[in-house]
């Protein structure tokens, strides 16, 4: 019976206990203890909710589905936490009360929204979180606290907080400031946060927190703070250390040591800032990669194109403001400091070294004492932007503008830059002054200063130095007292105004004058104008004048400008046929208007005077000039001697590629012109015309064909004919020649034949050979002249002829037949008919008697029936006779 009461009463406590043990973990607990537990928080100043309540076997009680609000009204989340250990006093327990000893979290996991107002916005949620806190009387012991950010942070928090005292559950003054000292705090973490998601490391960067003061006076709490991390790297830059110590005092943050390492070097900074207040005061020196910092911190890109090859020094001081800037502020700062780098890289371009001053105000910026330097030289500069003084820049450039074209974006700049080139003997210094409203309307900012370059090239075109005063304003330039010296000769202008206008550019010379090559100069403002001029390859000396308004990229209709060229004791040269003609003493002007140059020249060639003047449509597509030309003197080679062409007067006129030619001059004591045209439309270009000659002296024509053999006479005749440049066997034509009272022995190809007709006459032959008259017709084709119908008459004979001249070849090939006239003597036994044959050449020809034979061995065959009669029918001569027994009349020989 004992035993079995033993029994009994052990299962009746078994079934107590776990009876006891399931309600514990039911529902009806939670209902019943919910209350107690909230209640006991809430009297050490913690607010919280949780869904379900159990017991944990192993001590002290499980809340599940935490949320943490910020006060009694349970309005808004401070944080949730899925589960949360309690330590309660199980004897209190029993006895029906609450008593809460400390606070624990297992690899919990926590969300603490950025505004607690607004929870549904941005959470910070905090992983694998373990604490250990204990409540003792009225402070909170948290002994332990580690969690992992989501964002890749650990964090660790240790320290001492007071509770509040109990007080009325309805909120007050010191809940809303803790609800804004939250979510002040929370959004500078946020930011952090932010800011360290774009970074990665290999090993999980480490945030020690030492807090302590009071929950209720969130305004007075302390804390210490270390973050640690290794080879933090963002993108292709890497931090091998980063050490940041700061301590939080009642919402003042001091950041005592930022410790930053990279491949360059060091940054060392310091900063102060009390929360709420507008400004941070920081001080910052770096040998660190700035660009890799920049982008690091301000998510700069553009200073990746920034490489550095030597570690910048770089030291900052000054207050940053966080708030809102004002209108009109520059930058939210007042700083001063200085940068002083070596070697660096950017866009392609290599400079030596960068040093300058710099500071900055919410009213303006400035940059002092910059000096930039490059292989080629140096930039200095001084600039200030300030919201009431304005923009203001002094610069002194002595480098080549070139290495600064990867960095300039407006199109006319570069233009302006690419215009010079230079060169290891370049020297340049250029210093200008600028002072306008903004930077931003740096258009309007009047520039002005002066230049001094030597040994460059503008435009391609040489000079050996160049100075002048210099001044800018939005689309002018302008260039004033220019002093230039080229390989050649000086150069001066007065002024050179540049429109560079989109829609009219055009620039303006005024007394550019030029001692120099006449075109140099002017090819560096008109190069077509010098394109004219270089035709006449002045010689040096000649001085050059140009004024007037030049339009171009486009704007012809513009132009208005003349360019004068005299040079008294010089010369120049132009060719004419591809011969290369002198000119003495040359004076002129050239005037352009709209595409139109007009130009009008003179000088001397050869001895005797010499003026031009004529039009020359310049528009692209364009044939069209007219030019007149009247010289004394004009030697021309023909038929293998100079002629003393004199008063020539020629005109030549050209619409839409056809020139119409018409020259006129004296020569050999009688008059010469030439008529016809030439259609430069086509390859090869074709030309027709018509020459005549008309009383030429024939003991002038003597003296220079056939010198000893002069007498009285004249010639006549003329030739018409078509062909084509370049090509002599596509000269076709015909013409009439006709001789008046000449010596025979002057005649080309028949001279030669009367020394041998001299031997059946008496001596002395003198006064038989002179022709009472010779003519003839002939055709040009395929190279040759034929003629069909030579007559030379004098008092003692006839001569009758017939043959051809290739006159490609410079080849005859002629018949001849001589009569004798009755001279009352008596003559040797031969008939009266003696036949020749003549060949060689036009200045060497060789007779002989038919009967020995005679002529070329290598002869070219003359025209056929065919060509000659379409020689006939350009010349418009009359059919030819099958012999010529009789001289044709006068009106056959000139023509109609």
């Amino acid at each position: 019976m004992l035993r079995f009461l033993r029994s009994l009463m052990l299962f009746l406590a078994a079934s107590f206990l776990l009876a006891g043990g399931v309600y514990l973990n039911t529902a009806a607990f939670h209902e019943s203890w919910h209350g107690f537990v909230t209640r006991e928080l809430a009297q050490h100043g913690v607010h919280l909710n949780f869904q379900r309540l159990t017991v944990n076997p192993f001590g002290g009680l499980v809340a599940r589905g935490v949320k943490v609000f910020n006060d009694a009204s349970k309005q808004h989340i401070v944080a949730s936490v899925d589960r949360l250990n309690l330590d309660v006093d199980f004897g209190s327990l029993i006895e029906g009360r609450v008593k809460i000893d400390g606070m624990e979290l297992l690899h919990a996991s926590m969300a603490l929204p950025v505004d607690p107002e607004r929870p549904e916005l941005t959470v910070i949620e905090l992983k694998d979180l373990s604490a250990r806190a204990l409540l003792e009387e009225r402070q909170l012991d948290i002994r332990h606290a580690e969690g992992l950010l989501s964002d890749g942070l650990r964090i660790m928090i240790s320290g001492v907080l007071d509770l509040p005292e109990p007080k009325s559950d309805q909120p007050g003054a010191s809940a809303q400031d803790r609800l804004i000292a939250i979510r002040e705090h929370r959004v500078q973490i946020q930011h952090g946060l932010d800011w360290l998601a774009r970074f990665h490391a290999p090993h999980v960067p480490m945030l020690s927190v030492k807090v302590s003061g009071a929950l209720d006076r969130p305004q007075e709490l302390k804390a210490e703070l270390l973050f640690q991390a290794d080879g933090l790297a963002f993108e292709d830059y890497v931090w091998k250390e980063l050490v940041a110590e700061a301590e939080y005092d009642g919402g003042f943050i001091d950041l005592k040591r930022l410790h930053l390492v990279d491949h360059l070097g060091a940054l060392e900074a310091t900063a102060t800032w009390r929360i709420g207040a507008e400004h941070l005061r920081f001080r910052l020196t770096s040998s660190a990669d700035l660009p890799g910092l920049a982008r690091a911190f301000f998510n700069n890109e553009q200073m990746r194109e920034v490489v550095f090859y030597e570690a910048p020094q770089l030291a900052l001081e000054g207050s940053i403001f966080l708030n809102k800037p004002g209108e009109g502020d520059f930058l939210p700062a007042e700083v001063t400091g200085r940068l002083d780098c070596g070697r660096f890289g950017s866009r392609g371009e290599v400079f030596n070294s960068l040093s300058l001053s710099l500071g900055a105000t919410r009213d303006g910026i400035f940059v002092r004492d910059a000096l930039l330097k490059h292989k080629t030289g140096s930039l200095a500069l001084d600039v200030m932007q300030h919201r009431t003084l304005g923009f203001k820049y002094n610069l002194a450039l002595r480098m080549d503008p070139n290495a600064f074209l990867p960095f300039v974006l407006l199109p006319k700049t570069r233009e302006i830059i690419q215009r010079f080139v230079f060169d290891e003997s370049s020297h340049i210094d250029v210093q200008v002054s600028c002072a306008g409203p903004s930077v931003n309307r740096i258009r309007e900012c009047p520039t002005s200063g002066h230049g001094v370059l030597r040994h460059f090239r503008y435009k391609d075109v040489p000079f050996e130095s160049a100075e002048m005063d210099l001044a800018f304003l939005g689309d002018f330039q302008n260039y004033a007292n220019v002093q230039v010296q080229r390989p050649d000769g000086p150069a001066e202008a007065e002024l050179v105004f540049v429109n560079d206008d989109d829609d009219e550019k055009w620039l303006r010379l005024v007394n550019v004058r030029a001692t120099a090559d006449a075109a140099g100069i002017v090819r560096a403002f008109a190069p077509k104008v010098a394109d004219q001029i270089a035709l006449y390859r002045f010689s040096p000396g000649t001085d050059v004048t140009a004024n007037g308004t030049i339009g171009y990229k486009g704007n012809p209709q513009l132009n208005n400008y003349k360019v004068n060229f005299k040079n008294p004791v010089g010369g120049a040269h132009y060719v004419l046929w591809n011969e290369d003609y002198p000119i003495n003493a040359p004076a002129g002007e050239v005037h352009i208007v709209g595409s139109m140059l007009n130009f009008d020249f003179g000088g001397r060639l050869f001895g005797d005077t010499l003026h031009a003047k004529g039009a020359v449509n310049l528009a692209p597509g364009v044939k069209g000039y007219d030019v007149e030309v009247r010289a004394g003197r004009f030697p021309y080679d023909v038929f293998g001697r100079k002629l003393p062409f004199e008063e020539v007067r020629a005109d030549v006129r050209n619409r839409e590629g056809i020139s119409r030619i018409n020259i006129a001059a004296d020569v050999l004591g009688g008059g010469m012109t030439l008529k016809g045209s030439l259609n430069d439309n086509r390859e090869p270009n074709t030309y027709e015309g018509e020459l005549r000659m008309n009383a030429l002296s024939f003991q002038r024509f003597a003296q220079v064909y056939s010198p000893g053999n002069e007498s009285v006479g004249d010639i006549s005749g003329h030739f018409k004919f078509t062909g084509r440049m370049n090509d002599w066997k596509a000269l076709k034509g015909g013409g009439a020649l006709i001789i008046v009272n000449g010596n025979l022995l002057a005649l080309p190809v028949l001279g030669p034949l009367t020394p041998i007709i001299g031997a059946f006459l008496p001596s002395p032959i003198k006064g038989y050979n002179v022709a009472k008259k010779a003519d003839c017709t002939f055709e040009v084709a395929d190279g040759f002249i034929v003629t069909e119908n030579i007559e030379a008459e004098s008092s003692a004979f006839r001569i009758v002829s017939r043959g051809n001249v290739d006159f490609i070849r410079d080849d005859i090939d002629f018949n001849a037949e001589v009569r004798m006239r009755g001279l009352g003597i008596l003559l040797f036994p031969v008939t009266q008919l003696l036949a020749y044959k003549g060949s060689g050449t036009l200045q060497d020809t060789h007779w002989s008697p038919r009967i020995f034979g005679g002529g070329n061995k290598d002869e070219r065959k003359p025209p056929t029936e065919k060509e000659l009669k379409e020689a006939q029918r350009i010349g418009g001569s009359p059919a030819r006779p099958k012999a010529a027994t009789q001289p044709p009349k006068q009106r056959a020989l000139f023509g109609n």
